[in-house]
């Protein structure tokens, strides 16, 4: 108590607007074991004369942020893009860059473990939500929630609409309308490692994700190497539009095993006509226990997009993993 108590007085004190501000107020609400939907409130009112970047989510996530505080640091950084750097070093320890070497050994070894990802997994099964949103302006408004079953069978996906808002439905998951999601396991891995993308890496920094110590590399993918194919179909069977655009972002491995934990990207290039302006992708990995094995599997995943007609944000979130057999069943209540 003493320690969250001199923390929120050291918060107190500093001159409003600064991003060691931010990052003070959350500290201190940890230590105090404050609600996270109490610390996502005091964010949310915060007013920034600087700069805050995906790193200082990242952090404070490792260090016990909830989703509601991750949500609203998001909010802050979205609205902060254009404002100068943080004028003081943020409170965050690593290592040394890590020397040319090592840097390109990490990417060979993060690159042929990629390839191989989706090969290296077994047959199994597992639930998907997928929350919908629309903008509300400055917000994002709960549309609805599907749950799906996703087998995953001889390297390739298949996604069963078991529910929408928690009422079973016999509609397929592409009828279900709005914005959808495929192709999280492994797809984008593939288009930003295979070779025929050359794609140009750039080491970026270190920082902590999910208590791993990580690599943080930049990456572009220009559009006459990508493989990323932008698509939107219409409600009624009118036809569906196509085209191959660019990709840059981020990837982030983990410096144990070399494996990616999370990637972010968003698409370039969009021709100027094409009914989508704006799409980005973030993707979360982590280590689940499937009959006794541990894998890399998806873990949440963070769709946004831009149309000319509407904005629309898709949060997909991963469970229930099993390995896929004859006697495997998932069930499903609703709740």
């Amino acid at each position: 108590m003493a320690l969250g108590l001199a923390a929120c007085a050291l918060w107190a004190a500093q001159p409003a607007g600064r991003v060691n501000d931010v990052i003070a107020l959350v500290r201190a609400d940890l230590a105090q074991q404050r609600a996270d939907g109490q610390t996502a409130k005091e964010v949310r009112k915060f007013k920034l004369s600087e700069r805050l970047d995906d790193q200082v989510i990242e952090e404070l996530e490792s260090q016990g942020a909830g989703t509601k505080t991750v949500e609203e640091l998001g909010w802050l950084r979205d609205h902060s893009r254009e404002l100068p750097e943080p004028s003081a070093a943020l409170p965050f320890q690593h290592g040394p860059r890590p020397s040319i070497e090592d840097q390109r050994t990490t990417l060979a070894e993060a690159r042929r473990n990629a390839l191989e990802y989706a090969s290296s997994l077994p047959d199994f099964m597992c639930t998907e939500a997928v929350h919908r949103y629309v903008a509300d302006g400055n917000n994002w408004t709960l549309k609805d929630t599907l749950h799906l079953k996703l087998t995953y069978f001889e390297h390739k996906e298949d996604y069963k609409l078991l529910t929408i808002n928690g009422h079973p439905t016999q509609k397929s998951y592409e009828d279900a309308g709005g914005s959808i999601s495929e192709g999280e396991f492994g797809s984008i891995l593939l288009q930003v490692f295979e070779p025929r993308s050359q794609t140009q890496f750039r080491w970026d920094h270190w920082t902590t994700l999910r208590h791993r110590e990580t690599h943080v590399l930049s990456f572009r993918v220009t559009p006459e190497h990508s493989t990323y194919h932008l698509a939107i179909g219409w409600v009624g069977g009118g036809g569906r539009d196509m085209t191959i655009v660019g990709q840059h972002g981020f990837v982030y491995i983990d410096r144990e095993t070399n494996r990616v934990l999370r990637i972010w990207a968003v698409a370039d290039s969009i021709p100027w006509d094409f009914p989508v302006q704006e799409t980005s992708t973030l993707l979360d990995y982590d280590f689940t226990n499937i009959s006794g094995q541990k894998f890399m599997v998806p873990l949440r995943a963070d769709v946004r997009l831009r149309s000319t007609q509407m904005r629309s944000r898709n949060v997909l979130e991963f469970q229930a993993y099993q390995k896929f057999g004859a006697d495997a069943t998932i069930t499903f209540d609703g709740k």
